[in-house]
């Protein structure tokens, strides 16, 4: 195909039509602007004009009611000297006095209003002259009735020439307001005239202006219509070409998020940890979404909820039985992509009725052959493709990481506790009494120890059995991590000793605090096979840092020699340490044994 031929079929082709249509739109919104801009300047001009001409209408209502003020002002002057004479009251007097100032005030502010008007600046002078003469004359008639009263002003002032002076100054006045007047009618004519030529002008391009644009937009409508079938394919491969891009990004965004959650999940010390860093980064990898993260606690009776994201408020309670869930109880994601689940998962059901356009998507987390938990997805929109591959991902690699987590911690508790009372080791002791010691010393706050002792428990052995001294022990370990404060280090020493380091605690306090522990061992109804042992009861000794010793080894030393001297005593009692000399050092005599 030729291309002309081309041209012909295809108006895109058509180079020189699409610059006919861009000469003649261009000519047109040239006028067009020509147009608007000789608008715009008459418009301008006439604005200019109006504040003019308002200026000058509010100056002519100035001269006005400057000419009224003036006038009014005499007039009441005239007024209290009449007041005066007739009444003799002093108050008239002082009205007068307090009101022909007035007079020449308005007069001088009238002459500054008309000082560019030449006709009333003449007229304003000579109103100042004869206002001048008129309060003179007042002036005189008030002398002269301080003299002689009203009979001594009638003979002297001749009414006639009174009535002269306010007729002239009247007449003034007068003439003045007319020559305001007509002032005024010629500016507010002249606003009126202008007016009238801006409305149709305006109106007029306004037309003009309209007929231009329907003209440019029947030419821009027709170009459009030729263009419309090309570039509906254009749009189309577009639209793929965006939709892959979009994707692709989705799925490289996706494998950040999935390599940070990686990451972040491995440097994770334990699980409350990893639950708050699941709580920042799953809302990342699945924006839009809500959801929970539930583990299955060690009876395998619930999963509990360790992290969620979202608003989903109903997701944040514990799963109260695994079967309330299918991905449990199958051991895959529920419900199946591209199916519609029969059934809904239990602890789904408020939130399903609550909004029952979203879609749910429950995965459940297995590593190594053991079901740890599930996580529970919600979104507005359905859950599928990308999204979906996504969250098992993520399903995928927190499992792994809260199994090793799991694992860690088991091996943590293995090697820091005693496997039968749950208490520290004395491995965790040592480490951690000379922190606290340190500490005690660094900011000067007390430190008490405490070594126990179970009371004849050879006998327990001997008579019950070592699994029900083993029972014993782990009863009273169970004791100890129920009254004790969290900050107290409670271990097992060995057999059946054990130690207690209690920070920012005095020797008073402990003392107070080990005969708690006496009479809650008193208290204890230890059984084995639905058999009571029987009494029991321990041997307290304590030492207190500082009084007792400087270092592990002497406070415990000093301690233990305490409750050597409880169980010589006769068992079942609190003993303190001997207060120690520094120069006598703390050897003591080594501990005998307890039975």
């Amino acid at each position: 195909m030729t291309l002309a031929a081309e041209a012909a079929n295809n108006p895109e082709l058509d180079f020189p039509g699409r610059r006919r249509f861009a000469r003649r739109v261009s000519i047109m919104f040239l006028l067009l602007g020509l147009i608007l801009s000789t608008i715009a300047v008459q418009v301008y001009r006439a604005v200019g004009d109006f504040v003019d001409a308002a200026r000058w209408v509010n100056h002519s209502l100035g001269v006005r009611q400057e000419i009224t003020l003036t006038l009014g002002s005499l007039h009441s002057a005239e007024a209290s000297q009449r007041a005066y004479f007739i009444s003799g009251n002093a108050q008239r007097l002082g009205d007068y006095t307090a009101t022909a100032p007035q007079v020449f005030a308005h007069g001088a502010r009238l002459a500054e209003l008309v000082a560019n008007d030449p006709v009333q600046l003449d007229a304003a002078k000579e109103l100042a002259a004869l206002l001048e003469a008129r309060i003179d004359s007042i002036q005189e008639s008030l002398a002269l009735y301080e003299r002689g009263g009203i009979e001594a002003v009638r003979a002297t002032i001749p009414i006639g020439q009174t009535r002269a002076e306010d007729f002239s100054i009247d007449s003034i006045g007068q003439r003045m307001l007319r020559h305001e007047e007509q002032l005024q009618a010629i500016r507010e004519t002249r606003i009126t005239d202008q007016a009238l030529l801006t409305r149709v002008l305006t109106v007029g391009a306004s037309i003009l202006s309209v007929l231009i644009l329907g003209v440019a937009l029947y030419l821009v409508l027709r170009e459009q219509r030729h263009r419309t079938a090309s570039m509906r394919e254009a749009r189309l491969a577009n639209r793929k070409l965006l939709q892959s891009l979009a994707d692709a990004q989705r799925m490289g965004h996706s494998l950040r998020e999935l390599a940070n959650l990686g990451e972040m999940l491995q440097a994770c010390r334990d699980i409350d940890e990893a639950a708050t860093g699941l709580r920042i980064s799953l809302p990342r990898l699945l924006p839009g979404s809500s959801g929970s993260v539930h583990l299955i606690n060690a009876s395998q009776t619930l999963a509990q909820t360790v992290a969620h994201w979202g608003e989903a408020d109903d997701e944040r309670s514990d799963i109260a039985s695994l079967d309330d869930c299918w991905a449990l109880r199958r051991g895959h994601a529920y419900p199946l992509s591209g199916t519609t689940p029969a059934f809904v998962c239990r602890h789904l059901l408020a939130s399903k009725a609550a909004h029952p356009a979203h879609d749910h998507l429950c995965v459940p987390m297995i590593a190594q052959g053991e079901m740890l938990g599930v996580i529970s997805v919600t979104s507005e929109q359905e859950i599928h493709g990308s999204e979906r591959s996504n969250i098992i991902a993520a399903c995928e690699a927190i499992s792994m990481a809260l199994a090793n987590l799991k694992l860690q911690e088991t091996l943590r508790f293995q090697s820091l506790r005693d496997p039968l009372t749950g208490l520290f080791n004395r491995r965790y002791l040592e480490a951690s009494f000379e922190r606290e010691i340190q500490r005690a010393e660094r900011r000067g706050i007390p430190l008490s120890v405490l070594m126990l002792d179970i009371d004849h428990f050879k006998r327990f052995n001997d008579s019950f059995g070592h699994e029900a001294g083993d029972a014993l022990l782990a009863s009273f370990g169970a004791l100890l991590g129920r009254i004790l404060r969290k900050e107290d280090i409670s271990c097992r020493y060995g057999g059946e000793e054990f130690t207690v380091v209690m920070p920012e605690v005095d020797i008073a306090l402990a003392r107070i605090r080990a005969e708690e522990i006496c009479a809650a061992v008193r208290a204890m109804d230890v059984s084995y096979r639905n058999l009571s042992l029987g009494k029991v009861t321990i041997s307290i000794g304590v030492a207190s840092y500082g009084e007792h010793g400087l270092t592990p080894d002497e406070l415990l030393r000093n301690a233990d020699n305490a409750l050597y001297l409880a169980k010589k005593g006769g068992r079942d009692q609190v003993v303190i340490a001997e207060i120690l000399r520094p120069e006598a050092g703390v050897s003591g005599t080594a501990a005998a044994p307890r039975e």
